[in-house]
């Protein structure tokens, strides 16, 4: 495999995210966390991040002044986040850009209006750090309210049934290496379907999702150290829609990426 400088030791400090991409693909890993590769923003991870950016901005106003945004702020908020997400996206042939920004307005608009006032803020994208079976992990919360319940906000083209094993994941770890928190969380998705949504999934974290965590550190863990990067071409998501690194992966293994 190609060469790369190395500043510090292989797989020494995880996240949910990097552990998650290692599972999914682990040449994905390669590409995006050894080698350093940035990987294409779609008109689709910037509404995210604009909508995630907009209700940081909501929240860290509601710690402060005890109230929401009004319509005003909130649509102003939102332009400014938006600006910053779409500046260096690459849409694919199927996005339009004023599309979406329309529907990151009514997705910010929707949770606003029909979540955020019930939610009592404590810390709000806070970076946190600890260890899980002796693996350094580390990971920003999006929010952690005054009585220790972990929040995780996403958008979504369609309803959510469940949550997935990613998001227990995620949740489960930000639970054991959050200050304060409480093993309670709740993961509240937009839904950007033709009547928007907001589904509230409130989840405990149990002992089995503690010992899965560790479990699953050190051996994602010791896999990294061990140089295993293998492309899971056999993935749904294997495919020149859902993966940047399609090129540098096949230049890497050869074969063929789906379209």
């Amino acid at each position: 495999m190609t060469e790369v400088a190395v500043h510090e030791v292989l797989g020494e400090v995880l996240s949910p995210s990097q552990a998650t991409t290692y599972l999914a693909c682990s040449a994905k890993w390669y590409f995006r966390y050894l080698v350093g590769l940035t990987e294409p923003t779609t008109g689709a991870l910037a509404l995210g991040k604009a909508f995630h950016g907009t209700l940081a901005q909501n929240f860290r106003q509601k710690m402060s002044t005890g109230r929401d945004m009004e319509n005003g702020e909130l649509s102003e908020a939102f332009t400014h986040e938006w600006s910053l997400a779409i500046a260096d996206a690459a849409l694919r042939d199927d996005e339009d850009a004023t599309e979406l920004a329309l529907t990151g307005k009514i997705l910010v608009d929707a949770y606003l209006s029909k979540v955020a006032r019930s939610v009592k803020p404590k810390a709000i994208e806070q970076t946190v750090q600890g260890e899980i079976a002796g693996v350094r992990v580390r990971g920003i919360v999006d929010l952690l309210d005054v009585d220790g319940c972990v929040f995780d906000f996403k958008t979504s083209s369609k309803r959510p049934n469940g949550i997935s094993a990613e998001h227990c994941l995620q949740l489960t770890t930000y639970a054991m290496i959050t200050p304060e928190a409480s093993g309670q969380c709740r993961l509240d998705t937009v839904t950007k379907t033709k009547t928007v949504n907001v589904v509230q999934q409130s989840y405990q974290i149990s002992p089995d999702d503690r010992r899965f965590a560790e479990t699953l550190y050190p051996m994602v863990q010791e896999s990294i150290q061990d140089g295993i990067y293998l492309p899971h071409r056999s993935s749904p998501l294997c495919s020149r829609r859902y993966c940047g690194y399609w090129r540098e992966c096949e230049r890497e293994f050869g074969g063929h990426v789906a379209e």
